[in-house]
């Protein structure tokens, strides 16, 4: 089973990072890495302002130094947001972590797609912002579209992505999606604390396939209710907690 997660907004630089690149999936990301890193290397303050999203020039001059540093981190550590911090993976141990290094995959507007082992230099890019004339979405899309066929071809899939990374990939196979409530209401920045909760609880258990995700017993998650449209199958959940 795969599961496609977000990227967060803050990013932080991990302890042990590597001197080269380490990337499993291909999906032709020369040129909009070109094209950021001409940004970068540029050291116009305003042109950084945009694609950091940041408008402090301490802060612009902080990430834009980290930005050009030759170290690359694990993707799944770089990441630093409520999600990621519910996951907690630093504390999982080993097999739980090489399940979640192996079938979590990560979408993000530079890279297109990145599976949670994988090592890449720290970056930061506002969502929907262009890199130049590059608009992210446009550019992976088709991609993403070949890469991604191949690579969950015959994989369950368990789509955890918040809804603007569906523009990036269209899923075209059976998949579960899920949603949480609050006295019957939908939340969203909580949503993003319990996809975390339910990313740790797979690691471990070492779900393989949607049966055995549907035998754990999340925390503080009621399944109240199972909607199936199409290719989609949507499990709701009463949040039972505070």
């Amino acid at each position: 089973m795969k599961i496609l997660f977000s990227p967060s907004e803050s990013k932080k630089p991990t302890p042990n990072p590597l001197k080269s690149v380490l990337m499993a999936i291909n999906c032709d990301r020369d040129e909009i890495l070109n094209r950021y890193y001409e940004i970068l290397n540029s050291k116009d303050e305003r042109a950084l302002s945009e694609i950091f999203g940041i408008k402090e020039s301490k802060e612009i001059d902080k990430i834009a130094n980290l930005s050009a540093q030759n170290l690359y981190h694990k993707a799944v550590l770089l990441y630093d947001g409520v999600a990621y911090d519910a996951l907690d993976y630093p504390s999982l141990d080993e097999k739980s972590a090489r399940y979640i290094d192996e079938n979590l995959l990560i979408f993000s507007n530079l890279y297109g797609v990145l599976r949670a082992g994988d090592y890449v230099k720290f970056y930061k890019l506002k969502q929907g912002q262009m890199i130049g004339d590059i608009d992210s979405v446009k550019y992976y899309k088709t991609r993403l579209n070949t890469a991604l066929d191949e690579l969950l071809g015959g994989d369950e899939i368990l789509d955890l992505r918040a809804g603007y990374y569906d523009k990036f990939y269209s899923i075209k196979s059976p998949y579960i999606t899920m949603k949480f409530l609050k006295n019957g209401r939908a939340i969203s920045h909580f949503a993003k604390h319990y996809r975390g909760i339910i990313l740790r609880y797979l690691a471990l258990n070492g779900a393989k396939s949607f049966d055995e995700l549907m035998e754990i017993k999340f925390p503080n998650l009621n399944l109240s209710n199972i909607i199936k449209t199409k290719l989609k199958i949507e499990l709701i959940f009463e949040i039972n907690g505070d």
